[in-house]
């Protein structure tokens, strides 16, 4: 059975959910372990964000992103959601450059606050805008055909969720 955009689109954010729930944790986490002792969390982080999160916002910016245009017949009606992939994808490489430091097993506290902030921003930013995302499925499921919703459920399927 063929499951809906909105089934397809909440899976994926369900699976999502999984790993920014672990970004304010592994954030707090910082201040009381050593980055030796991190190194597997952050590794982890790391492909979760290069290796899924942008991978699916690349989908939704050209899948869902330009049919939503099309049935608000406005070409800037999502650009609150892209300019937050942006911000999501300038944290994403700010992560990568502080966790450098990481990878030589030292933290400086200026490091480690920078990197609990980049965390918690993400945790932030992402809880909203996925929930966004959701009403934003439903709205797109409601407005079209099922073919056009099926080939969009298809087309948001990328490495980061594909299944064995």
């Amino acid at each position: 059975m063929t499951q809906t955009l909105p089934q397809v689109g909440h899976e994926h954010h369900e699976r999502l959910l999984l790993h920014v729930d672990q970004l304010p944790v592994v954030g707090d986490r910082l201040l009381a372990e050593s980055a030796a002792e991190l190194r597997a969390d952050v590794d982890e982080i790391s492909a979760f964000l290069t290796g899924t999160l942008v991978p699916h916002i690349d989908a939704a910016e050209a899948t869902l992103y330009p049919e939503l245009e099309r049935m608000y017949q406005n070409r800037h009606s999502m650009s609150p959601m892209r300019r937050e992939h942006v911000e999501v994808k300038r944290l994403v490489t700010e992560f990568a450059k502080l966790t450098a430091e990481v990878d030589a097993g030292h933290l400086s506290l200026g490091r480690t606050l920078a990197l609990r902030r980049v965390l918690f921003q993400l945790y932030a930013l992402l809880k909203i805008h996925l929930a966004e995302e959701e009403v934003y499925l439903r709205i797109v499921d409601h407005g079209v055909t099922t073919d056009v919703a099926d080939l969009l459920a298809a087309a948001m399927e990328h490495p980061g969720f594909r299944t064995a």
